[in-house]
């Protein structure tokens, strides 16, 4: 299918890469949390001081400054990014036509859990990260060639983005 959430069905599978061309209204990287972070940061040490205590200090704080880039390096890549752009919706990997959204409803963390609960409606998108963010957005779509009813997404922002796909809704292709 042409909308199919694994895939934009561009080289390089950026949803936003054209010379800027199609420039995000609405841009946000799903970062973890502080306690992430924090996380991360106590298993880097703990693999540091492990290796320090059995081979030296020199080789403790070599392997605390690699697991830590490494670490670090893998909760960037790892956190998905939203864009909304002039014609699109992009969630992760996944772009959505603009043109086929028909609804936008900001969601709390309580909405989400019913949403993906005990008898949800398994064909929903989901792009959730709940260590990044504790609210979303419910796209509903009205496009019959899609299997997906809506896109679930995660937001730190959740108004500002429904606003902004609103707006772009609204104003139409241009």
């Amino acid at each position: 299918s042409r909308l199919d959430p694994t895939r934009d069905g561009r080289p390089g599978g950026r949803p936003w890469q054209g010379g800027g061309m199609d420039l995000p209204a609405y841009r946000e990287r799903l970062l973890p949390r502080w306690w992430a972070w924090l996380l991360a940061g106590a298993l880097v040490a703990m693999l540091a001081v492990a290796y320090g205590a059995a081979l030296g200090p020199t080789v403790g704080v070599v392997v605390a400054i690699a697991a830590g880039l490494v670490a670090a390096w893998l909760l960037w890549i790892s956190a998905p990014v939203v864009t909304v752009a002039a014609t699109t919706l992009s969630a992760g990997g996944a772009v959505l036509p603009l043109s086929c959204v028909c609804g936008v409803e900001v969601v709390d963390g309580a909405r989400i859990r019913t949403l993906r609960g005990p008898g949800a409606d398994a064909r929903l998108f989901v792009e959730l990260r709940p260590w990044s963010a504790s609210g979303g957005v419910l796209v509903t779509l009205d496009d019959d060639e899609d299997p997906h009813p809506a896109w679930l997404v995660s937001s730190r922002g959740p108004a500002r983005l429904a606003e902004v796909i609103r707006a772009r809704i609204a104003s139409g292709p241009e």
